[in-house]
Formats: C-alpha cells, sequence, structure tokens
C-alpha cells in the first residue's frame, strides 16, 4: 500500500481559505466602498455551480480563494541513546496562537510555510491535500508573488530526493485519501475520524469558516484548522499500522505519547481548545 517506509521527520497539515473579496473588486472594477461580504457574493455568483436557492454559496476554483490559516503537525521519531523509539510532537500555525490580531497577511504566512518546507524537506502529510490545499498554496502563491525556490526544487531522478510534485514516485507529498478511494466513494475526514473512534471535527464545520471570517472570529478558525491536523495525523497513524510498518506495541505505544503530548499542550492558555478534543477521544 505504502512506497516507503515511515519518514523520520513528517508535517501533517491542513488550511482553511475563504472568497477573496479584494480580488473580487479587482476582478469585476468594483468599487473600494463595496463590502468584503458583496465582493463575496459577485464570487459566488460568478460561479456555474451558483444557484440561489439550491446552491447559494457554491465550491469556488482555487485562485479565488484566499488562505486564512495554515495548521501543521510535526512528528519527529528518532533512536535516543538507550535505543528506545522515541517520537517528538509539535502543533503550530500560520497565524501563530495566541493571535496578536484578527488579519492575516496571505502573502506572508504561505510564505513563511513554503520556506519551512524548503529547509526541512519532511514528508508532507494531507488528506485530500494533492487535489486542494497543495494547489491552493501554489495558485495563491504565484498570485502574492511569493518566491519558494527549495520548495519548488525537484531531482533529476526520483531516487536522489524527494520530490513534493511527483506522487507516482515519490511520496514526499502523501496525500491519505489517494490511497483509499475515489469519486463518490471518497471518505470525508470528519466521518473517516469519527468511525476510528477519532474526534473528528468538534464544534465547526467547513462551511462555517466563511462567516467565521466575516465576522473576525480568526481564534476559532485557527482553532479548527488545527483540530483538522490532529485527526489527520490520527488517521495517518491507522493507515501505516493497516499497512504493518508499526507493530501493534509500537502503534499503541505512540498514541499514548500523542495523548501525553496534547495534555502537556492543554496547559497552554491558547491551547485550551484541545481539552474537547481529548474528551472525545476515549482512551
Amino acid at each position: 500500500m505504502l512506497k516507503s517506509p515511515i519518514h523520520e521527520l513528517a508535517l501533517f497539515f491542513d488550511m482553511e481559505w475563504v472568497p477573496d473579496a479584494a480580488g473580487a473588486k479587482r476582478l469585476f472594477d468594483l468599487d473600494d466602498d463595496t463590502t468584503e461580504l458583496d465582493a463575496m457574493q459577485r464570487l459566488w455568483e460568478h460561479s456555474p455551480q451558483y444557484d440561489a436557492e439550491k446552491n447559494p454559496r457554491p465550491f469556488l476554483k482555487y485562485m479565488f480563494s484566499r488562505v486564512v490559516s495554515i495548521a501543521f503537525l510535526s512528528r519527529k521519531s528518532f533512536f535516543n541513546r538507550d535505543n528506545e523509539r522515541v517520537v517528538e510532537f509539535s502543533l503550530n500555525s500560520l497565524p501563530k496562537l495566541p493571535l496578536e490580531e484578527m488579519d492575516v497577511d496571505e502573502a506572508s504566512i504561505i510564505d513563511r510555510f513554503l520556506y519551512i518546507l524548503g529547509e526541512r524537506r519532511p514528508q508532507l502529510v494531507g488528506y485530500n491535500s494533492a487535489e486542494s490545499d497543495l494547489q491552493v498554496l501554489i495558485q495563491r502563491g504565484i498570485i502574492n508573488e511569493v518566491t519558494a525556490p527549495a520548495f519548488n526544487e525537484r531531482p533529476n531522478k526520483p531516487w536522489e530526493g524527494p520530490d513534493y510534485f511527483d506522487a507516482r514516485n515519490s511520496e514526499a507529498h502523501f496525500d491519505i485519501l489517494k490511497k483509499l478511494s475515489g469519486g463518490a466513494m471518497s471518505p470525508k475526514l470528519d466521518e473517516l475520524a469519527k468511525l476510528c473512534g477519532y474526534p473528528g471535527k468538534i464544534d465547526v464545520k467547513g462551511d462555517q469558516v466563511t462567516d467565521l471570517w466575516l465576522e473576525r472570529n480568526l481564534t476559532k478558525i485557527v482553532e479548527y484548522n488545527q483540530i483538522d491536523v490532529l485527526n489527520t495525523y490520527l488517521v495517518w497513524l491507522r493507515v501505516v499500522y493497516f499497512a504493518g510498518q508499526l507493530t501493534e506495541e509500537q502503534y499503541v505505544e505512540e498514541q499514548e505519547q500523542f495523548r501525553e503530548f496534547l495534555e502537556a499542550e492543554t496547559e497552554k492558555p491558547e491551547k485550551a481548545f484541545i481539552n474537547d478534543f481529548l474528551a472525545k477521544w476515549p482512551q
């Protein structure tokens, strides 16, 4: 099922985006005093899937989508001096919690995230990320005049290094959904996570993000984004266990280590929301 062993360093990521109101003003030559919601409305109406009654907010093309949050969980595994397997985690987001303001410099967070990928070269793990998140990063990066030479480096031959753009020969970018199904049978992350016994989404759904943004409740968006990353990691852990890349003992041990990591995270005031995730994850 999997081409390569578990990578020593992996980055599980997820993103949230909203209709690009500023872009809509440029695209449709709208007045400067056009409200953000009215500008978004023009984008929705511009979509071929728009239907005032049945589909008033259709899914937009990625180039029309402003990135407002990128959440990522790093997983680093190694053996210590006693030859014991150790796994370290770190949960982060751009913008970082606690937030200093309720706005986002989209170019800055895309630039920073791609810089991290280019410098550290982790395995990038997402859910439906090949067809969505990565495409949003690339298209919005271009629109925002971001340059990411290290991220865009590709080896001359598949075995000479990681390649985030060659899903056929490299698992440098590992989209979990690609290993499961396609079309109408594709499982949603929320449903799959819950069937596996994990919390899934808690109190926010994806279609609420735009309204949260209009309310400038960015903190809630980032928290929701981070919850999705936690679910992505746990589903990945189930996948690699299924593929035989972890023994039962290693699998159980890593889940315990991850729970301990999350419990430690909740001691930070800005990470108290993780308590709800732990409460819904039975021991």
